[in-house]
């Protein structure tokens, strides 16, 4: 019973506070704990469908900031002014045309809360989340910046060790972080990463 009392109080907060969802407290609470995104970064949100973590950026990076947000279902337009989002899937996206159309060199921070159709086979599934995961840490290597900051929801499965090594070959340092607002019974866990090499 304990269990679903999490889900309902996050839940009925995000209704509250107007944000879209309830991951718009795992982003805040990571960013408590980590300060990843500064005032006046340019974030890149891939996967941002409904619009929950691009809610919380706009409101850190300020109006000279940037949340841009990518996903392959239309995220509902949000009103303020330093977001931005295209529909597209970041396994085709061109992230140099992307950047050059905005007429920025790189991102300072990415973001990215996507979760595969989760089938219930371990070999299918897991060759999902490795097959998002490759195209994603790829938009990472070409399109963020030098030193840095990386956020990526995963899930504790036989992936897990194999992506956290592939982004330790980008990153100083990557960290493993489940926070409260994650279902207890959710397997997600978020890896932090810190200062692209």
């Amino acid at each position: 019973m304990g269990r679903f009392i999490v889900k309902d109080s996050f839940y009925k907060k995000a209704k509250q506070e107007g944000y879209r969802a309830r991951s718009a407290y795992k982003l805040k609470e990571i960013q408590d704990k980590f300060h990843l995104i500064k005032k006046d970064d340019k974030v890149l949100d891939l996967g941002c469908a409904p619009g929950s973590f691009l809610q919380v950026i706009s409101g850190i990076v300020g109006d000279n900031g940037l949340a841009f947000g990518i996903d392959i279902l239309p995220a509902p337009k949000l009103p303020a002014k330093n977001v931005v989002t295209v529909c597209a899937d970041i396994r085709e996206i061109n992230i140099k045309a992307i950047l050059s159309d905005l007429s920025l060199n790189h991102f300072d921070v990415m973001t990215c809360d996507i979760a595969p159709n989760l089938s219930g086979i371990s070999d299918v599934d897991n060759a999902h989340i490795e097959d998002l995961t490759g195209a994603v840490i790829k938009v990472v290597q070409e399109g963020l910046k030098s030193g840095g900051n990386f956020i990526i929801k995963s899930f504790f499965t036989a992936t897990l060790k194999g992506i956290t090594q592939e982004l330790q070959k980008t990153f100083q340092k990557v960290s493993t972080f489940k926070p409260t607002a994650s279902r207890s019974v959710s397997s997600e866990v978020y890896l932090v990463c810190t200062g692209k090499k």
